[in-house]
């Protein structure tokens, strides 16, 4: 983190170069104005990387409502839905011929290694959307051991 002398230094020399000349308060109003709006970015930032979630948290998956009054058969087609979401059909990073094809236009042309980045962000969205299946499926066969479908 940059020390407040050097951040004043530096506003200072960005002021000067982009401004007319103005008098020493309306400098300092300036450079008060710049670093509240600063600080204010770096709370949004800080906020929206903090809304992210970038990890797994530990979480018990709990059933809804319309869930606990199910009937056995009901719960048995529900987790039959449930199961063909818990696939992933993305194939692996190395295995993937757009990531290959990203690779390889890159090394002549550097920005379409955004498509590598991208391939990297729908594989995190595929993954979060098999947790959440799989812990659907948890809970749905919770509730059929609770309402002993299994012994029938």
């Amino acid at each position: 983190m940059m020390s407040n002398t050097k951040l004043r230094v530096l506003l200072a020399g960005v002021l000067l170069s982009s401004m007319a000349p103005i008098q020493a308060s309306e400098f300092e109003q300036n450079v008060q104005q710049f670093q509240e709006d600063v600080k204010y970015v770096v709370r949004e930032i800080k906020a929206a990387l903090q809304s992210i979630d970038l990890y797994r948290t530990p979480q018990v998956p709990s059933a809804a409502a319309e869930e606990l009054t199910l009937t056995c058969r009901e719960l048995e087609w529900a987790m039959t839905e449930a199961v063909s979401q818990s696939y992933s059909y993305n194939p692996a990073f190395s295995d993937d011929p757009v990531q290959a094809a990203g690779i390889w236009v890159g090394t002549m042309y550097y920005p379409v290694y955004a498509t590598v980045l991208y391939g990297v962000y729908t594989d995190y969205k595929e993954d979060h959307r098999v947790i959440d299946a799989e812990d659907r499926i948890k809970v749905l066969r919770y509730l059929k051991a609770e309402k002993r479908c299994y012994e029938s």
